[in-house]
């Protein structure tokens, strides 16, 4: 975006911007300025940055309204420039970089330092749009998706240029202004993320969230983005280091997570051709028919738990399914003592390790599933089957329970 364009985004005209990079809004008092994203640290809330080498009335400008911001107590309002070469904009050559303006609304701050060529700025992130802004992007709904869709289609590891253009080519009529935010957004090693989804409480990229869409290489100029796929990319989740500043952090791999990310890089890599209405509904049969149990040893389950599911009394058949508490190996594995009838929902989180049986036959689940519905089911008893040779073999679930907690550590 123009920085023009950009500063219009905050309801203000930019004079002279060839040279200027800030302004005062009369009509909500506030002061707009323009800075370097590579000056920031990398939460966003201190901006540092020396001007010894800012000559001209540009700097003079930029340097009185802040003043005007510190004397009555102004709120500063963003627009984040971006570089390909910031090394080319300490030595004072902006004009012969490829730059990028986007408002950052979400950026409220204040002047901590001023001097003659330094300055320190503290940022929150408490704002919000302008109403025109938040009522033309009303109009479009949501549009991270595009987003995600734009780099799924590219194909490869792209630059945020890339994905404006082809945003531009398929969807001309959104504002697209947002872009880094939405970038943001879906990225599953990006700290910035926490403050665009403010809802969440969970940060694993394990945890099966359908916004963790994308994975962020480089920095700067050859910063670029690609399809997150957790068999290449691993696993990540959100932290706080010791002094409290939040950074994206790679998960160790455990059994569980290296299977469950195999399984999601090949899933749809070997469908049959669908070719008509009969074929998606048989490939659709048959992933149910796997998942409910092969049939000797679902009616067996079925038969031992009274056709109810061992965690909560389900009775509804059709979604009754044949868990395995060790991988199913052969007909070996095949034993009721190593199977659970799970309603089909319990049986997924069951086998991606959110949930558990210890061996004494108490219901645990994952922090990720805490403040959920399935919080009440933790530290349940299990329904037993009648028969005690049935009943579930400790051993086995104190190896599923091994595994499942690796993950959480």
């Amino acid at each position: 975006m123009k920085l023009t364009e950009a500063f219009r985004r905050y309801g203000v005209e930019l004079t002279n911007p060839q040279w200027t990079s800030s302004a005062v809004s009369e009509d909500l008092r506030q002061v707009i300025v323009s800075l370097w994203k590579h000056s920031f640290n990398e939460d966003m809330t201190r901006y540092e940055t020396r001007t010894a080498g800012w000559k001209g009335a540009g700097k003079s400008i930029f340097y009185r309204h802040l003043r005007q911001a510190l004397d009555e107590g102004l709120p500063l309002r963003v627009v984040v420039a971006s570089t390909d070469d910031p090394e080319e904009i300490v030595e004072g050559n902006a004009s012969q970089t490829d730059n990028d303006f986007e408002p950052d609304f979400e950026l409220v701050g204040r002047v901590v330092r001023l001097e003659d060529n330094e300055l320190e700025l503290a940022f929150e992130r408490i704002g919000s749009p302008p109403e025109a802004v938040i009522a033309e992007r009303s109009k479009s709904g949501v549009k991270y998706w595009h987003v995600a869709e734009a780099v799924e289609a590219l194909g490869k590891p792209v630059r945020t240029g890339e994905i404006a253009a082809w945003l531009a080519q398929h969807y001309p009529y959104e504002d697209h202004s947002d872009l880094g935010a939405n970038l943001a957004f879906l990225t599953v090693n990006d700290a910035n993320r926490r403050h665009y989804d403010r809802s969440r409480k969970n940060w694993r990229s394990d945890s099966g969230h359908p916004r963790d869409r994308l994975l962020r290489q480089g920095r700067y100029k050859a910063t670029t983005y690609e399809v997150f796929r957790p068999a290449v990319h691993g696993h990540w989740d959100l932290q706080p280091n010791a002094n409290g500043k939040w950074e994206a952090i790679a998960l160790p791999s455990t059994v569980l997570g290296r299977a469950q990310a195999e399984a999601q890089d090949q899933a749809f890599d070997h469908l049959p051709p669908l070719d008509s209405d009969h074929d998606a509904r048989v490939w659709t049969m048959t992933a149910i028919a796997q998942r409910q149990g092969q049939g000797a040893f679902r009616a067996k389950i079925l038969e031992a738990y009274g056709e109810r599911c061992a965690i909560t009394g389900c009775n509804a058949i059709s979604v009754l399914e044949a868990a395995h508490i060790l991988p199913y190996r052969g007909e070996h594995t095949h034993r009721v003592d190593n199977g659970l009838l799970l309603r089909s929902d319990i049986h997924t989180l069951f086998d991606l390790g959110l949930l558990w049986i210890t061996p004494t036959h108490v219901v645990a689940i994952a922090p990720s599933l805490k403040a959920t519905e399935y919080e009440a089911m933790e530290g349940q008893d299990l329904r037993l089957p009648k028969t005690r040779e049935h009943w579930p073999n400790p051993v086995h679930l104190a190896e599923q329970a091994r595994l499942a907690q690796e993950r959480h550590k």
